[in-house]
């Protein structure tokens, strides 16, 4: 019996101790209050350096990379539990003209930046929600621009960025993200904390290139009947361009506005009042903006000319595409009229007669006047 009881006794015992071990393991094991953060990057757009910023707007996604196992050269890829977070977006305006920075981003001297252009910066936010990082270690994400295709936008040459999150704890175990690695290539990282691959290509953000481009016309009066101080109604019709408003220069801006605006469905249009020698340019049109010029002739011949070519008949140019270069057009109004000859030489002879017969008539009376005393 008391052989029965020992052996019960142990194995309670053993039962006791196991359950023991459990909570002594379960309680060793680190728990983590999980965080969250948030970071930034640059968006840069380039423009010429006399033309205005568009209203555009770009967008990005941001998403969980993919992570990678440890291995005895690199360290362990995590990928978070939670969402990917949320990333705001890149809205330029007419407005970001007046704090453009003169030059390129890559500029090593702002003292002597590129001529010729210009750029406007945004800075563009990345928020991961609290429940996004549980322990120590690097996360990973993708961070993508998304709006491909806005007229005579050049992309940055990376799409895809690859966003690495820095989480680390203290003494305490209190987590905190240390620092944000925004790179252009996906690469592991070694055991030392450099990364395997191109340690040194870190990215600040996006560079988008605005290819643009002018578009002038102009008015030539001739003819011997041609009045030099008439004006002639133009109507110019833009399609295909970014919105917002941009400058016209004129050496005639008597009743001509000074500027044009382009709507949210890329077209514009505006009327001009020119005269001889009048010019009209407008700066800072998206590469493969269409553009079209129609005049009022009246009673004079039209004639137009694109870019100093040969002259063709008609009162307007037709859709002109800025597809690679500056574009212009020269209008020319011609009123012509034939005088008749043979007038002069008509009446000639009778006037000649009254010269004659009125030297004869004047003789007479002066003679008379004579006798007469």
């Amino acid at each position: 019996m008391k052989r029965k009881l020992s052996t019960l006794m142990v194995m309670l015992l053993t039962v006791a101790l196991l359950f023991s071990a459990t909570d002594i393991s379960a309680s060793a094991a680190t728990s983590y209050a999980s965080i969250g953060g948030s970071t930034s990057f640059v968006k840069n757009l380039v423009v010429n350096a006399d033309a205005n910023i568009p209203d555009v707007t770009f967008a990005y996604s941001v998403r969980r990379g993919t992570g990678k196992a440890a291995t005895a050269e690199t360290i362990e890829i995590l990928v978070s539990d939670s969402s990917g977070g949320t990333i705001g977006s890149a809205e330029f305006t007419n407005a970001d003209t007046a704090n453009t920075i003169p030059g390129l981003p890559t500029d090593t001297d702002p003292s002597t930046p590129t001529p010729g252009k210009k750029y406007a910066q945004k800075i563009v936010t990345v928020t991961f929600p609290a429940t996004s990082f549980t322990k120590p270690g690097v996360y990973r994400y993708e961070i993508t621009e998304t709006n491909g295709g806005l007229p005579g936008v050049t992309y940055d040459r990376v799409a895809t960025r690859y966003l690495d999150v820095f989480v680390v704890a203290d003494d305490d175990d209190v987590l905190s993200v240390d620092s944000y690695v925004l790179r252009n290539t996906e690469s592991l990282i070694n055991t030392d904390g450099f990364y395997a691959t191109a340690p040194d290509e870190k990215s600040a953000g996006y560079t988008n290139l605005l290819t643009q481009y002018s578009f002038d016309f102009s008015k030539t009066i001739a003819g011997n009947q041609g009045d030099k101080n008439r004006r002639f109604d133009f109507t110019l019709n833009i399609s295909g361009a970014n919105p917002g408003t941009y400058p016209v220069v004129t050496n005639d801006v008597t009743g001509n506005p000074t500027s044009i605006t382009v709507g949210i469905n890329g077209t514009a249009s505006a009327e001009y009042a020119l005269t001889n020698g009048s010019t009209v340019q407008i700066i800072g049109l998206n590469k493969d903006a269409v553009c079209t010029v129609t005049e009022d002739a009246d009673d004079y011949t039209p004639t137009h000319a694109l870019d100093g070519g040969e002259a063709v008949s008609g009162s307007s140019s037709g859709a002109i595409t800025l597809a690679n270069s500056n574009h212009s057009v020269a209008f020319t109004n011609t009123r012509t009229g034939i005088i008749p000859t043979g007038v002069i030489m008509t009446i000639a002879p009778f006037a000649a007669g009254l010269l004659v017969f009125g030297a004869i008539f004047v003789w007479i009376v002066i003679r008379r006047k004579r006798r007469t005393y």
